[in-house]
Formats: structure tokens, C-alpha cells, sequence
């Protein structure tokens, strides 16, 4: 299948000097985001004002955009690490505990989330709820279904049938594999959806589907969550969808063949984005399905040292009080 438009527009660029100002500014945030977030959150917040202020501007534009016609933003030549350690393959996690003594990229990531009017989240399944999380291939993982596989990612939305769904993903190319075909997928929502007929449409937004818990909660040692017994594609009277293609299944012979559709309009409209290093993209987690193609393998060892980090963010932080961790607050309990 091919794609409709591969062309991204870049809608904001650091020049050379701003990006070494913002990185001389982030690097001053002396607290680690892996143990005490909350005083790096803080930090960051009282840096935010000093960074360029053409990016301060962007960002609260990009804040105002209609994310159903407009939910994604490229931004290049962000400011990142210096230093970026090689990590092993078994426990890449750890080895970032150990190794990482710089926060460029997850303070450029923080500080778009609160320039952007939005919050960080996280989820105790996913790395024992860090707020930032590495996409970089792990051993035991390559053949998953998750950002740590070596293998395409297909078509989804993260967390598609969690009772806590982010509305933004944020990410920041830390190390590119050029030696290698991996493009980024995405597909606007809006745009699938006017493919397709009124009578799939209809039977998407029923509640015909089951979509088991993705390969990275599933692996989660601090808690077991489920998934939903039946939920519907679309969400009636919203331009948004949860599905994880290869995983969303349809609960009977007509709203199976009714996703095939829409899978197959997914990669209809599909855009693709090969990204180099400072490369950051933001897009509504609501109104983008997103993915990850690995169509030729070149250099193997180049591509299990691929990194990009990214972040969840939401409007409302409040509005899920109720489900975070009594002593981790922004930290949901699932």
C-alpha cells in the first residue's frame, strides 16, 4: 500500500544559536527526572521564561492550532544531549539510570509540555512509571509489539483502550540510524475517516471490538491490568479512534471485515518522517494513529542503538486525580 502524501512541513527551527542558548539553559536544571521528578518539573518551570523567545512564541501557537485538521508539529534542530551513551540490549533501562548524567532532551521535552499548556504524565506499567521513556531496542522485546522492537511497529494509538489515554505524544530524536530504511508513520484521523462509507463508519462506532493490552504494559513486573471485553473503533461523535492494528480484533464476521477497511485507509493516508537528531514531533495522541516502518536492514548494531525519547502529556492533569499513586502524583496507578 501506498502513501497519499509523504511530505511533513518543519514548523519551527531552533537556529544554531538558540539552540546552543537552550541548551545552555536546560543543562542548568541540576535534579534528575528518574528520582525526583517533581523537583525537576519545578526546575524546568523556572527556566522556561529564559529560554529563546521565539520558540516561547511558537509554542503558544502551536497550543492554539485545531488538532483535528492541524495535530502535529515537527520542530528541528531541538536542543539534546551532548554526551549520549551506547547502552546494552538487556536492560537499556538500567544502563540510562547509570549512564545518563545530563537532561537535555527530557528538559527540552518538559518544557514544550508547559509552554504548550499541557502536563506530563505517567503510568506505573510503563517503566515503573518514569515520566520520559526511551524508544530504544531491548533484547527481550525485539520481536514485540512495542517501541522497543526492532521490527515495524504498526498503526496504533497508545494506551487505546486504557481508562488514562494521553492526549499528546511528545518525542525528541536523540541518535538516527541513517544506514537503515526506519521512517515514523503517521495517519490524521480525520482524513482516514473521510475515506470511508457511512455504513462502516457506523459499525466502527459499536462496541464490536477487542483490542488485547499492548506488549509494554503487558510486561509490566508492579501491576496486571485488562483490557476492555468490547469497545468501538471509532468514538461516536468525536474524530477519534482506539485501535492497535494486528492486535484490535473484530468480535464477529461484519465489523471485522469493516477494520480491514480501515486499516486499509490508514496506510491510504499515511504520512512518513525519517528523523535526524534534534528532531522533535508533538501530535494529539486523539487525532493521529502513529507507527514505525523498519523496511530494509542494513547495519543491524546501528539500528539496536537507535534513541528517541518521548513524553505523555494532557490538558487536564486534575481530571485524573482520582486514578494516580497516593504518593506519585501524575503517576497513574495502571
Amino acid at each position: 500500500m501506498t502513501s497519499a502524501t509523504t511530505h511533513i512541513a518543519t514548523d519551527f527551527t531552533f537556529s544554531d544559536q538558540e539552540n546552543r542558548q537552550a541548551t545552555a539553559i536546560l543543562l542548568q536544571c541540576e535534579s534528575n527526572p528518574y528520582r525526583d521528578y517533581a523537583s525537576f518539573r519545578e526546575d524546568i518551570s523556572n527556566l522556561t521564561e529564559t529560554l529563546p523567545s521565539r520558540f516561547q512564541v511558537y509554542c503558544l501557537d502551536a497550543a492554539q492550532r485545531d488538532m483535528e485538521t492541524s495535530p502535529l508539529a515537527v520542530m528541528t534542530n531541538c536542543p539534546i544531549d551532548v554526551h549520549l551513551p551506547i547502552f546494552g540490549s538487556i536492560d537499556p533501562l538500567q544502563d540510562k539510570y547509570t549512564m545518563k548524567s545530563t537532561f537535555v532532551a527530557e528538559g527540552f521535552l518538559e518544557s514544550y509540555a508547559q509552554l504548550t499548556g499541557t502536563s506530563t504524565l505517567a503510568h506505573l506499567t510503563v517503566n515503573d512509571g518514569d515520566f520520559f521513556h526511551d524508544i530504544y531496542p531491548k533484547e527481550s522485546m525485539y520481536d514485540k509489539q512495542s517501541a522497543k522492537t526492532l521490527k515495524t511497529l504498526k498503526f496504533h494509538r497508545d494506551f487505546p483502550t486504557h481508562f488514562v489515554s494521553p492526549d499528546f505524544i511528545n518525542t525528541i530524536t536523540l541518535r538516527d540510524t541513517p544506514e537503515n530504511d526506519v521512517k515514523s508513520t503517521f495517519a490524521y484521523t480525520r482524513e482516514t475517516l473521510a475515506t470511508l462509507s457511512p455504513s462502516d463508519i457506523q459499525i466502527l462506532s459499536e462496541p464490536r471490538f477487542h483490542t488485547p493490552v499492548d506488549d509494554s504494559s503487558g510486561s509490566s513486573k508492579k501491576l496486571s491490568i485488562t483490557s476492555p471485553t468490547s469497545h468501538s473503533v471509532v468514538i461516536p461523535g468525536r474524530c477519534e479512534v482506539r485501535i492497535f492494528e494486528g492486535r484490535t480484533r473484530g468480535l464477529d464476521e461484519e465489523s471485522q471485515a469493516a477494520l480491514d477497511v480501515f486499516v486499509c485507509a490508514l496506510h491510504a493516508v499515511k504520512r512518513t518522517r525519517i528523523s535526524a537528531p534534534g528532531d522533535a514531533v508533538s501530535f494529539s495522541n486523539r487525532h493521529v494513529v502513529h507507527g514505525r516502518e523498519v523496511n530494509a536492514i542494513n547495519d543491524e548494531a546501528s539500528l539496536r542503538h537507535r534513541w528517541l525519547m518521548k513524553s505523555h502529556t494532557v490538558t487536564d492533569l486534575e481530571s485524573y486525580g482520582a486514578h494516580f499513586l497516593e504518593d506519585r502524583y501524575g503517576v497513574v496507578n495502571g
